[in-house]
Order: structure tokens, then C-alpha cells, then sequence
């Protein structure tokens, strides 16, 4: 009964926040007077650095392919950081709207959409797992369902300010995989926000690919260079 009732507030706040910015708005970065239909305004929209190109992350000679919409910069960090730290869903809608973009544009094929996991107390604590929000908007218009085999059994420490090795040292032993045959020699698609080293979404891969997952192909918001 409790997580019917949250779902119902969440859902209850999502629309009443589609309804804030529906029609002609400000923009939501810079407040300035807005026509489009995604809450950011052309001017904004021109700053935005999209990331063309897909790329490998790789560790111990296994290596995944990775697709990120954007690099990490001005505006995008500051819709992530709404969307990550203060339930800015509409920061969130405009992000989600590029990357399912780009899977389009790419013609990604997967049976399954995954994301990467929150400790229980980090989910309690901030009330929702923005992997999943970006997941699940994916799912709606691509309609391919979504399953988290996933559990992030630590709260590790903030990857920021870490070295390279530390960032792999940090996850290296935090995800673990529920047992599920429903992923079993299926292809799926594995979104996070955003990927530095890859040490995140790499053993979040390894784990499924451990559960008989057939391929992996990783979709972030963003790719960062720090």
C-alpha cells in the first residue's frame, strides 16, 4: 500500500510540474522568454555540446560500447545537477528527450533497458533513482521494457574528486546481481547520467553479463573529460 501511495504523489507532482511549464514558458536555464516546446531556449539550446561520436570503455581486456548525448559542460551539468539533487523532472524530460534521440538516430536495438542502482538508504534519502526516471521515459516511447537486475550492496564514496584508479577501486565490489532468466541471452541497454573513467557502468555490465545478459550497450546523458 505505501509504494502504491508514493507512486501516485510522485505522479501527482510530475503532472502538476508538466502543467507549470506547459505552452510558452521561460526557459529553464537562463529565465529568458521561450516558444520551444522542451522548456530551453534557442539561444541555450546553441551552447549545448553534443557528443557524436560512440566510444569503448574497457578494464582487465573487456570492453563495452558507450553512447553519450552530450559532453559534460555548462548547461547540460546544470540540468543534470537539477535533475540528480532537486527532483527537477522537467530538467529531466528535456534530457531524456535527446538521448532517446540519439538511440533513434543510431538505431540501437535491445531487448531490455537497465539502469544502474542506488543503496536503499540513497534512494530513501533523495526518493527516486534518476537512472530510473531516464530509463523509464525511454520505455515509454520505445516500448521496450525495463528490468533492474541490479543491487548496489555499498554506499560508496562520491566518485568526484577521486583519481582514476580510486573511481575502479571504489566500485570494483559494490553491484551485485539478483538472478533473473528473464535477462538470459537477451541484448540491453544499460543508462546512467554521466561516465568519466566508466568504472560505474563497467561493473555494473560485468554483473549483468554474468547473469547471461548477450550484449551490453551502456547510453549515459553525458560523457565528461574531468
Amino acid at each position: 500500500m505505501g509504494k502504491k501511495i508514493i507512486k501516485y504523489i510522485k505522479k501527482i507532482f510530475y503532472c502538476l510540474a508538466e502543467l507549470m511549464y506547459s505552452g510558452d514558458e521561460q526557459c529553464v536555464i537562463c529565465k529568458e522568454y521561450s516558444e520551444e516546446s522542451d522548456a530551453l531556449c534557442a539561444t541555450c539550446r546553441k551552447k549545448l555540446r553534443f557528443c557524436t561520436e560512440n566510444f569503448n570503455i574497457g578494464h582487465d581486456q573487456e570492453t563495452y560500447p558507450v553512447w553519450s548525448t552530450f559532453y559534460y559542460s555548462n548547461i547540460v551539468k546544470e540540468l543534470i545537477i537539477r535533475l540528480k539533487y532537486k527532483s527537477d523532472f522537467i530538467c529531466g524530460e528535456i534530457l531524456a528527450k535527446y538521448m532517446l534521440e540519439l538511440v533513434k538516430n543510431n538505431n540501437l536495438q535491445f531487448d531490455l533497458i537497465s539502469y544502474v542502482p542506488m543503496t536503499k538508504k540513497g534512494l530513501k534519502i533523495r526518493g527516486y533513482n534518476q537512472g530510473e526516471y531516464l530509463a523509464k521515459y525511454l520505455s515509454k516511447f520505445l516500448n521496450v521494457p525495463v528490468v533492474c537486475s541490479l543491487i548496489k550492496t555499498e554506499n560508496t564514496k562520491d566518485q568526484i574528486g577521486l583519481s582514476g584508479e580510486e573511481r575502479w577501486s571504489n566500485m570494483k565490489e559494490c553491484f551485485k546481481i539478483k538472478e533473473n532468466e528473464f535477462v538470459k541471452n537477451k541484448n540491453i541497454l544499460l543508462v546512467d547520467d554521466v561516465i568519466t573513467t566508466g568504472a560505474t557502468a563497467f561493473y555494473c555490465a560485468r554483473r549483468l553479463k554474468e547473469n547471461g545478459v548477450n550484449n551490453i550497450f551502456i547510453l549515459t546523458i553525458a560523457k565528461s573529460n574531468v
